[in-house]
């Protein structure tokens, strides 16, 4: 079980999708992660070193409780209600990055940051047809093909390193980061041509694709093939964070205008940048008319028959690609992400806010959101907020921050429903984090008494 534990990181996260936006995060200037969404943002403090954990999972093609039938107090999945859920093209996302350390300090005017963070990203894109010939087989396709060119899978694995800055004005202030990504694993499944055809002898499934499975920092026996049997072994792990020949570059920068005392207008963008993968390449090509044995083992993964994990790739690429003999680098692309922002001071600790974000990850997914934030004293502030995002227009958020002594606690959530019941939702994030600060900037005022 324990070497499992590395392909779940890297290997079965592909059944995920890439990162969304976080839409409460922005309205919280006084923790220092806030400026991952929005690089403007003018702290409360000098001085800030800390860290923190995000996760977020997101589905816009089906809702989990809509699969999902309880008997005997057992929860059970359903293939086929699932189905019934699905629209012809869909997506699921899982996505995790680390705060792993930051600091940050003031200097004149200027706000200067040196942050390390841990990321995962991964995308699902699987049309409604994938799965009804999974569950119901191949028999209602006799004859027929069908176009799986929009079936991909983006999986990465990195590290970024980020020098920010921050420059204050009289109306305007701006601010950006440079990043340097160290990339430690990659797979890529990016289909120009995938068709199959259900035969009708046998049901077989003949495919006729133009298609490159692409990997990169995946563990190897000596062979060469996919193996996850020495991952544990110290001098392994070492050598796999201490990798940099999978180097990229990102770009994140924005604006913010200040119209009076009270009004603020941000425009800010953000991971825009690519990661050049060389070590540990290797490249798989189905191409032309050959049978295609991998719904087979989907099949089996999905009514939970026993599968030996370590072979699933194994079995697909001897069966269905060809590896190839050339070694060539290639170059994946973060997904870009935008913020409008816009926030009014009602009083001296009561802010309303408006934001209209967006990622754009093979098509443009945008949201909503709406803020009320109140500060209470130097010790403790509130945000909520309500967005429509992914399909779903009940996603209210909370954000608090505890602030004892030079001590900063916090959490923030896009969507407290999941909480209730994970089940019911399209989407859920949560970040927590605990950050040192030093040396405010403005002292805290009470709230008025009227």
């Amino acid at each position: 079980m324990k070497r499992l534990s590395l392909l779940a990181l890297i290997l079965t996260v592909g059944i995920y999708a890439k990162a969304q936006s976080e839409l409460t995060l922005p309205f919280m200037p006084g923790v220092f992660q806030s400026s991952f969404v929005n690089p403007t943002v003018i702290p409360e403090h000098t001085f800030s070193m800390g860290f923190s954990i995000y996760t977020q999972v997101v589905t816009n093609g089906f809702v989990p409780n809509n699969v999902l039938i309880f008997r005997d107090d057992t929860m059970h999945f359903d293939p086929n209600l699932l189905l019934d859920d699905l629209r012809d093209k869909n997506l699921f996302y899982m996505g995790e990055n680390t705060d792993i350390f930051h600091i940050r300090t003031k200097i004149l005017n200027g706000y200067y940051w040196f942050a390390i963070r841990q990321k995962m990203e991964s995308s699902f894109f699987y049309p409604y047809d994938l799965f009804r010939m999974v569950i119901e087989g191949n028999e209602p396709y006799i004859g027929q093909t069908l176009d799986f060119s929009n079936l991909k899978i983006f999986t990465s694995l990195f590290n970024e390193y980020s020098f920010g800055m921050t420059k204050e004005y009289p109306h305007w202030i701006f601010g950006g980061r440079l990043s340097l990504l160290q990339g430690l694993s990659n797979i890529n499944f990016n289909p120009t041509r995938l068709s199959i055809k259900v035969e009708d002898e046998m049901y077989g499934q003949l495919a006729n694709a133009d298609a490159q499975l692409r990997t990169s920092g995946i563990p190897k026996d000596g062979n060469g093939d996919p193996s996850f049997d020495h991952v544990e072994e110290p001098e392994w792990i070492t050598d796999y964070f201490t990798n940099f020949k999978n180097k990229g570059f990102a770009l994140s920068g924005g604006a913010t205008y200040r119209y009076d005392d009270r009004t603020r207008i941000s425009l800010s963008f953000r991971d825009v940048g690519f990661i050049t993968w060389k070590d540990s390449i290797e490249t798989y090509t189905l191409n032309g008319n050959t049978n295609f044995t991998g719904l087979d083992i989907m099949s089996d993964l999905l009514y939970g028959n026993d599968v030996e994990v370590d072979s699933i790739f194994e079995n697909i690429l001897d069966e269905d690609f060809h590896r190839d003999t050339i070694y060539n680098k290639y170059t994946t692309w973060l997904n870009p992400k935008f913020n409008l922002t816009a926030s009014y001071d009602l009083a001296r600790r009561t802010t309303v806010g408006f934001s209209f974000s967006g990622v754009v990850n093979q098509k443009l997914y945008t949201a909503l959101t709406l803020s009320l934030s109140q500060g209470i004293g130097r010790f403790f502030s509130i945000v909520g907020t309500a967005s429509i995002n992914q399909r779903s227009f009940t996603n209210l958020g909370l954000g608090l921050m505890l602030k004892p002594g030079p001590l900063q606690i916090f959490v923030v959530a896009d969507n407290l429903y999941a909480a209730h019941n994970p089940l019911t939702t399209t989407n859920f994030n949560i970040r927590v984090g605990v950050n040192l600060v030093f040396g405010r900037i403005n002292q805290p005022e009470g709230l008025p008494f009227r």
